[in-house]
């Protein structure tokens, strides 16, 4: 059976030209000149564009190798090219019979694996008509995947400073109204497999992102709330994007400039963990997650 493996996330602009076409499609419009203008000094900060797409296309590389190219190994994001609809275009093209979506984030909430799931159902409808009818299968809620939670507890011995006294693992909020998803839960379990296994005394989950011009609550403590009860308390902190596996805009300007200003303002030092990008046993966690999903027939 012909398949084709896609790497499946938000996506982000590289350059700042990208900016306003990926914030109109991110609103279903044209966004106002101030909000695209607010956008785009963010992305001038963390220096002019995301590096989510090459990570993501470094990472599919990284995968297909480690899986001895037994299929191609590609991208498709939700907001920016190759978007969703474009990669099963080329599956079209290409005759693939099975699609594999993996999705790049380990914990399933509506507003982001739910969506990407409909985005290719509906899609999917216009070849009805057609002999085009992949099996399509979606990789997605490996939180609890014993190499992911190993990637972490690695990266973290490996790189943690010396003496930090409070580890902040952060994710990204979700509001109010969805914590009754797996999301929630499914973070909490991966930070408390990897703070068992590092014997972890001081460390807490700080909620992330929330937008700035939100009416509606969202999921906390934030993480600069989590900053305020230790102020005094640790003098070094160190962030953990347990909430991401590659870098882009939340990690490069909400974690290490937000979070790090508000952490010097308390007179906290602060270090922010890398990512796990392309890091090797990521790769390997990766390559195990797929290659289960595999052998089950999905």
């Amino acid at each position: 059976m012909k398949t084709r493996v896609l790497l499946v996330n938000f996506g982000g602009p590289t350059t700042l030209a990208e900016v306003p076409p990926f914030l109109g499609r991110l609103t279903g419009g044209a966004a106002p000149a101030a909000a695209q203008e607010a956008l785009m000094e963010r992305y001038r900060a963390i220096g002019g564009g995301s590096p989510l797409g090459p990570i993501t296309r470094d990472q599919a590389a990284r995968i297909e190798d480690a899986t001895g190219h037994r299929f191609p190994v590609g991208c498709a994001y939700r907001y920016t090219s190759p978007t969703l609809e474009e990669a099963i275009n080329d599956c079209y093209k290409s005759g693939t019979e099975r699609i594999i979506f993996f999705v790049m984030s380990p914990y399933y909430t509506s507003r982001t694996v739910g969506a990407y799931m409909e985005v290719v159902e509906e899609y999917l409808r216009y070849f009805s008509l057609t002999s085009f009818r992949p099996k399509v299968t979606f990789i997605h809620s490996w939180y609890d995947e014993p190499l992911f939670i190993d990637a972490w507890v690695e990266r973290i011995r490996e790189e943690a400073p010396e003496g930090t006294s409070f580890f902040l693992f952060s994710a990204h909020s979700l509001p109010r109204i969805l914590q009754g998803e797996p999301y929630m839960s499914q973070v909490e379990e991966t930070v408390a497999a990897v703070a068992g296994r590092l014997n972890l005394s001081r460390y807490a989950i700080g909620w992330q992102s929330v937008p700035r011009n939100t009416d509606e609550p969202w999921i906390g403590p934030t993480v600069e709330a989590v900053m305020d009860g230790i102020e005094g308390k640790a003098s070094r902190l160190v962030e953990i994007p347990i909430g991401f596996v590659s870098d882009h805009l939340e990690t490069l300007y909400d974690m290490d400039i937000v979070h790090a200003r508000y952490a010097q303002a308390l007179g906290i030092t602060f270090s922010r963990m890398p990512s796990l990008n392309t890091y090797p046993p990521f790769i390997a966690a990766c390559k195990a997650i797929l290659e289960k999903h595999l052998r089950e027939g999905q």
